[in-house]
């Protein structure tokens, strides 16, 4: 009942009775246990065995469309989500958010509309039912929904009538949800240095940072989100600040190439150009470890490594070398 390419990927047949329910449990059941080791390719073949077998299921097609996104095969994770919304279009907010992720511009606005819609019925629901496990978590969904459309309208719909009005009556919902959320803070941060507000800015950064610092780190948000906390503090000019919470940044993970880079750009706003050295060689010496896969931020870092050589005397990273 199920074409599979010889690449893998995701067909959908008319349904038959090739599986029964133990079979589709097992095959997910497997799956999961795919995903523990993070093992992901191994998972979603599991997930395309059962797809094929019960190509209607809306459960199947969510889960496995999640894992799709995980493992940046956005191609068939809109394929699943999509075909999901066709058969279920007013349940699962979840796929809504995740397509609005894949899509741009007024398509993405339309499916962060119509799932925060849809979870703010499952909030509803939640609230009714006492299930206070799933209000935090639906809860902390609307707020990075709001976050979201916040983002949405300072990038792709930034030239939409009444944009920036929207930006701040989203960040406000937001904050009513999850009033101590750090994607809030660094987002409205964010709004504010695009404004030209830099005490504000200034303020919600520091406000971002504080909450950071609270939190246990098995708790704290992702590196990507710690570096966007580091970025706003050298735009707010907060070069000393930057650099110190960056060096902590490099005890939970020194490779990450992105903490590197910020540190050669502080060292380098400091005229410290030797340690700006070490940093920014530091960062190719990752790439060249793990591989390029963002080229744009590949050729950042090159560039601001080359200006800093630049700036030191001749020779002085070929002796850095071979030292």
């Amino acid at each position: 009942h199920v074409k599979m390419a010889s690449g893998g990927g995701f067909h959908f047949a008319e349904p038959g009775a090739g599986a029964n329910s133990a079979k589709i449990q097992q095959l997910v059941a497997h799956a999961q246990q795919c995903m523990q080791r993070y093992d992901l390719d191994a998972a979603l073949k599991f997930y395309e065995k059962a797809v094929g077998f019960e190509p209607d299921n809306t459960d199947l097609l969510d889960a496995a469309g999640e894992l799709c996104v995980e493992a940046g095969r956005s191609d068939d994770a809109t394929k699943l989500f999509t075909r999901s919304i066709e058969l279920k279009p007013n349940e699962n907010s979840c796929k809504y958010m995740n397509l609005g992720m894949l899509a741009a511009g007024h398509d993405c606005l339309n499916y962060y509309r119509k799932g925060m819609e849809l979870m703010g019925n499952e909030l509803h629901a939640a609230l009714g039912a006492g299930n206070t496990a799933l209000v935090t978590k639906l809860k902390n969904q609307m707020c990075s929904g709001y976050c979201s459309i916040c983002e949405l309208h300072m990038t792709d719909l930034c030239d939409e009538e009444g944009a920036e009005q929207t930006c701040e009556q989203s960040l406000q919902k937001a904050k009513e949800f999850v009033p101590d959320s750090i994607d809030l803070w660094v987002q409205w941060a964010n709004l504010k240095l695009v404004q030209s507000n830099a005490e504000d800015g200034m303020k919600f950064t520091y406000k971002a940072l504080s909450l950071t610092k609270k939190l246990e780190e098995t708790e704290k948000p992702s590196l990507e989100v710690r570096c966007s906390i580091v970025k706003l503090l050298i735009e707010c000019e907060q070069l000393d600040e930057a650099e110190e919470y960056g060096r902590g940044l490099l005890e939970v993970d020194d490779q990450y190439l992105e903490t590197w880079y910020l540190l050669a750009l502080i060292n380098y706003h400091q005229a410290n150009f030797e340690e700006g050295f070490h940093c920014s060689s530091s960062a190719i010496k990752v790439l060249e470890a793990e591989g390029v896969e963002d080229e744009e931020q590949a050729a950042r870092i090159q560039e601001l490594h080359d200006e800093i050589e630049s700036k030191l005397p001749p020779g002085y990273a070929t002796s850095v070398e071979a030292g």
